[in-house]
């Protein structure tokens, strides 16, 4: 049965008869001074600078990597293990956030100062191998880590209406944020060649970059601020809202209520989607590690090399704002199953182009491969808010993307010990095998999303929070 409650002059706390809570009222230059687009903008920028670890290092393990005789198993476990960090410290960073610990503003200015000043200015004067697992892979993972907690979770808690190319408009910085800096990285290299940084001019561009990173990120985290628990903006009737819904409502619900993350992890659906999204990470973060190095190992020329890896970057991120906008027709789901298909079949064809030697077509399959790559990640976190609600978002979503550290380990280290058969030496690299391997998990993805991922059911949301009920709500016992 719904009820409404006029709490105060500005909004009024309106329930569902499943029990969703929304607040409606406040306007959104009420609550913040400024427009909600100024968030998105802000969550964006921020995002475009703190990618730059993930995506940039296909560029310059390499350089590192022969300045500091690390070997090449050693180097592509560093990108496993800082994938493993900054997964993880997502579900820290979405629990403090959700208890009001640490609001998103801090949490955003603070990983960003972690990941650049911090980590890589301890990376550009690092030497050892474990100097830079300190400072990259666990450093660098918390910091940005942090700053993608904070930004991506913002876009559904203020456009629970109309959350799907938001999602992806923000979510593409984190890849295609990188392109001017792999660019520059494929510039810097001398006599025609790829990864012929010196050591110096190595170092001089991590400072910079780092630099950059943290002065960016601080002056845009500054504009990040959470709505109110439950906001629901006031154009749009919540008990009715069919009938004057956008597109993105019509085929992507709303959730039954706001669910906690105990809550969510009671049903079938979290443990598929969490699963799917470790295997399709690892099919599109094989193309970030690998097909720089693959590029160069085949001898492309640096051109058709750094043309593939900032194509990539530039698609997979350009791309993502197409998926949000495709999945307001189509839904996630369907958006998420032939986006995950296509990547299988262009990542195999990177791999022959590149064994054929045709530097253009390796790049064109590169650029595509990396445009299908960047789906799972905003239809994922929109997703995850359409079945469980938006309010818990950044804990809910973190704990699925703690699967990424599963798909990062298969992207990188995992990948590198299927190729050269060592996990901690240098040895010769069988791509066909690391191709193979990647795509495979692109392939598992496409068929766990095709026949198991499912929204709950109003009866296997019950009965799950039946199981795992909130203690928040709970009546607390009368003291004698």
């Amino acid at each position: 049965m719904a009820t409404a409650e006029t709490v105060n002059q500005n909004y009024e706390v309106v329930t569902n008869a499943t029990g969703r809570v929304f607040r409606v009222g406040e306007e959104p230059k009420q609550i913040l001074g400024y427009p909600r687009w100024v968030v998105i903008m802000a969550a964006w920028a921020c995002m475009c600078l703190a990618g730059l670890l993930e995506y940039t290092w296909g560029a310059l393990s390499g350089p590192l990597s022969q300045a500091h005789h690390w070997g090449t198993a050693p180097t592509f476990w560093l990108f496993s293990f800082y994938v493993v960090f900054e997964s993880f410290v997502q579900i820290g960073t979405g629990f403090l956030r959700n208890r009001g610990i640490l609001d998103v503003r801090w949490a955003t200015i603070i990983g960003g100062i972690i990941c650049g000043v911090v980590a890589y200015l301890w990376l550009a004067n690092s030497t050892s191998i474990w100097t830079a697992y300190a400072s990259y892979a666990a450093l660098g993972g918390i910091g940005s880590g942090m700053v993608y907690s904070g930004c991506i979770n913002i876009v559904a808690k203020w456009y629970p209406e109309r959350k799907g190319w938001r999602t992806g408009f923000v979510n593409g910085g984190w890849a295609y944020g990188s392109v001017p800096f792999i660019i520059a990285i494929g510039g810097f290299s001398t006599g025609g060649g790829i990864g012929n940084l010196t050591a110096g001019q190595a170092k001089n561009f991590i400072i910079v970059q780092g630099i950059i990173m943290s002065a960016v990120i601080a002056v845009c985290g500054w504009f990040l601020k959470d709505p109110p628990k439950n906001w629901w903006p006031k154009a749009i009737d919540p008990l009715h809202w069919q009938k004057h819904s956008t597109k993105d409502l019509q085929n992507n619900p709303p959730a039954l209520r706001h669910y906690t993350v105990q809550q969510m992890w009671r049903t079938k659906a979290a443990k598929w989607v969490g699963i799917q999204y470790a295997c399709y990470v690892g099919c599109s973060l094989f193309g970030v590690a690998f097909y720089y190095s693959f590029g160069s190992a085949m001898n492309l020329g640096s051109y058709a090399v750094v043309a593939g890896a900032a194509g990539f970057a530039l698609c997979d991120g350009g791309f993502r704002p197409f998926y949000g906008w495709l999945s307001e027709y189509i839904g996630r789901r369907r958006t998420m199953i032939y986006a995950y298909s296509g990547n299988v079949v262009f990542q195999l064809l990177a791999l022959w182009m590149g064994e054929l030697h045709n530097g253009p077509l390796f790049a064109i399959c590169a650029v595509i491969s990396g445009g299908l790559s960047g789906a799972n990640f905003p239809m994922t976190a929109a997703l995850v808010a359409d079945y469980w609600g938006e309010t818990n978002n950044a804990v809910n979503y973190g704990s699925i993307y703690a699967w990424k550290a599963l798909g990062g380990s298969f992207a990188g280290g995992g990948a590198a010990f299927v190729m050269t058969g060592t996990l901690y030496g240098t040895a010769h690299y069988r791509w066909a095998i690391g191709f193979f391997f990647g795509a495979a998990l692109g392939l598992i993805a496409m068929l766990i999303m095709t026949f198991l991922v499912r929204r709950p059911t109003e009866a296997e949301m019950e009965a799950a929070v039946r199981a795992a009920p909130d203690k928040a709500a709970m009546p607390k016992p009368a003291i004698a």
